[in-house]
């Protein structure tokens, strides 16, 4: 019934539905090499200059978790930028001390964000980002009555 609407007012032709993909076994590209465990008799010792420079290694270390509670998150963020990285009724927003939008094209957005951000959204809880490198993108579904790709917003 609401097919026959569609074409009746010219919406759309025909509807049409994909057709399932077929599977079949691929054969190898290459047969695959057997490959024997070589035996070493004798280990060979390590030089001392790689075990200093593996030491050196060992010693640098990533900070990670400096990431205190914020008991007023309010207070915290009131002079960071706000950016809205998504215009629905229910958006999302970037809240960053800096920011720079370095690419942009029809579903990806490139930040550089220079200190941590939050995006902040009424569904779920605050997110909290690590300066760096952050890249938003639009998720997109194909609609079989329109034959479309369209935005998926949550």
């Amino acid at each position: 019934m609401f097919k026959r609407l569609l074409i009746f007012f010219k919406i759309i032709e025909e509807v049409k539905v994909p057709v399932p993909m077929q599977w079949r076994e691929r054969p190898p590209v290459e047969t695959p090499r057997v490959v024997r465990p070589t035996v070493i008799s004798r280990p060979q010792p390590v030089k001392k200059e790689i075990r200093k420079e593996a030491e050196i290694v060992l010693k640098e270390k990533r900070p990670v978790g400096n990431k205190e509670k914020i008991k007023d998150i309010a207070g915290y963020t009131k002079d960071y930028k706000e950016y809205c990285l998504e215009k629905t009724s229910n958006q999302h927003i970037l809240k960053a001390s800096g920011y720079k939008v370095i690419n942009r094209t029809d579903s990806t957005e490139v930040f550089c964000i220079a200190e941590d951000a939050f995006v902040t959204h009424n569904e779920h809880k605050m997110l909290r980002l690590e300066r760096g490198y952050f890249i938003k993108y639009i998720q997109q579904e194909y609609n079989p009555i329109t034959q479309l790709n369209e935005n998926a917003y949550d």
